[in-house]
């Protein structure tokens, strides 16, 4: 089948708007499968690479804000949906740094909170403030209204190595303690544990 957007019949859209989005110029590529891109500017600001066929059908009216948009429901600029939006991605995006220490051990997310507005209302019924975490008060449990708080950063640090010390010349330290005293982030000496790595290879090792 002969693809029109290939055979140089291809019509300018330039300028013309689909949705949220304004043609600005023909990509100088082509997608993987021929087809012509067009760069165009959101009503939002980005910038974004359109295949012509997807505007033209409906099919992409905005760089993705729309979606965001849908689901936050105007909220999208809060912190608490950055949170919200982490916490699914370490629970099941397998190519998330942090899958491994949550989705890939089972740690899942409860029905309620795979939509965002009804997380964000326990949030702020339950102790939600700026600078707080979310902190699941189990560490195996799943993010839950009964096993979740919010906690200063330091808190949840404690929580975690509170019955993990670490014992380096004679002298133990929690994991949050070991990670100031050697500079280190403490996710850093976390992940580093978890990997079997030696006290002296952890402190040793420049953080990336």
């Amino acid at each position: 089948m002969v693809n029109k957007e290939n055979t140089g019949k291809l019509k300018d859209i330039t300028g013309i708007r689909f949705g949220k989005l304004i043609v600005l110029e023909r990509s100088q590529s082509n997608s993987k499968s021929g087809n012509a891109m067009w760069v165009c500017r959101c009503d939002c600001g980005n910038i974004t690479v359109v295949i012509g066929s997807k505007l033209r059908t409906g099919h992409t009216k905005s760089c993705g804000c729309l979606r965001t948009n849908n689901i936050a429901q105007g909220h999208s600029k809060e912190r608490i949906y950055r949170i919200w939006k982490g916490m699914h991605q370490r629970c099941y995006n397998q190519k998330d740094d942090k899958y491994r220490w949550y989705g890939a051990k089972g740690i899942l997310i409860c029905p309620e909170w795979h939509k965002f507005i009804p997380f964000r209302k326990w949030a702020l019924n339950n102790g939600y403030e700026k600078g707080l975490t979310i902190d699941r008060k189990n560490p195996n449990g799943n993010y839950e209204p009964a096993n979740c708080r919010w906690q200063t950063q330091k808190q949840q640090m404690n929580n975690v190595s509170s019955n993990k010390n670490l014992l380096h010349k004679g002298k133990n330290y929690t994991q949050s303690e070991f990670a100031e005293k050697f500079n280190l982030k403490y996710h850093t000496v976390v992940n580093r544990l978890r990997l079997g790595w030696a006290l002296e290879r952890i402190i040793n090792t420049p953080e990336r």
